[in-house]
């Protein structure tokens, strides 16, 4: 499926990009929080560590053999879970405030599920058996 890799390396850009716009607004703070740039509050940079994740998912997909494929697959799982709990964390009401999401969340939600997906739809070879039948 080479149409398969090229999809999820569009998928992995479109990941990235979605990094760096805004994820949110807390009106009441006058606060733009994105991945990368979470300032005014305590969170952290979420977006850093989907960043380093995907990154490494990107090369593991462009490699042709069996170990980058599970790499990939832990990549993308871990990632997954990143993202979960950035979007629960960061777009949870507090103290009667509710943070309005903007169109780039919603996107880095989609896109890491979507990477997970396909590296899940990926085929793999078999692995080579040295003590097979020999062949005449």
């Amino acid at each position: 499926m080479l149409s398969n890799k090229w999809i999820s390396v569009v998928a992995a850009v479109i990941f990235l990009a979605s990094c760096f716009f805004p994820w949110l607004v807390i009106e009441s703070k006058n606060l733009v929080i994105s991945g990368v740039d979470a300032t005014g509050t305590t969170w952290g940079k979420p977006g850093y560590m989907s960043l380093i994740l995907i990154s490494i998912y990107l090369i593991m997909t462009l490699i042709q053999t069996n170990w980058a494929h599970r790499t990939a697959l832990f990549m993308g799982a871990i990632n997954v879970a990143w993202i979960l709990r950035t979007f629960f964390l960061l777009s949870s009401c507090q103290s009667g405030e509710c943070p309005s999401r903007q169109p780039a969340f919603w996107v880095y939600l989609f896109t890491g599920i979507l990477l997970l997906v396909l590296v899940l739809l990926r085929q793999v070879k078999p692995p080579k058996n040295a003590n097979g039948p020999a062949t005449a």
